[in-house]
């Protein structure tokens, strides 16, 4: 993919993934830019967002379950967990063997893999914590 010019814009963008505690939204990035410079418009921190995943330079989580996309700094092959009650997105530090998922998907067809996605669901220690102090605990250690 041919790298686009660099323009302040995209470089506020990017500096703001690398540096957000976390996995943000869209909407998160957005939030962090703006306070500081409020001439920006989301449409341009959203067309920045894509343009830097197009360029290999940031990651996006697509979670399941009609969570919004979040963004990630790490670009080697990871996986994510998705909280299901919050939608927060964690790294997992798993080891992570490409060579085997494409071997256990190998199809006779001819079928070859060029990406994948690892993402495990469950619920995060946050959303564990509410649901004891609210006595409405549904999964147990």
């Amino acid at each position: 993919m041919k790298e686009r010019r660099n323009t302040m814009q995209k470089e506020l963008t990017y500096d703001a993934v690398l540096h957000y505690p976390g996995h943000p939204s869209a909407d998160d990035v957005y939030k962090v830019i703006s306070s500081r410079y409020k001439s920006i418009s989301k449409a341009t921190v959203y067309r920045n967002l894509a343009t830097l995943c197009e360029e290999g330079k940031i990651g996006r989580v697509i979670p399941t379950d009609g969570w919004e996309a979040r963004f990630d700094h790490r670009t080697e092959e990871h996986a994510h967990a998705v909280c299901t009650f919050c939608g927060n997105v964690f790294d997992v530090d798993v080891s992570y063997d490409k060579n085997i998922f494409s071997k256990a998907v190998c199809m006779e067809d001819g079928f070859i893999i060029t990406s994948h996605e690892l993402i495990f669901e469950g619920i995060c220690r946050d959303c564990r914590e509410k649901e004891k102090e609210n006595g409405t605990e549904r999964i147990k250690d």
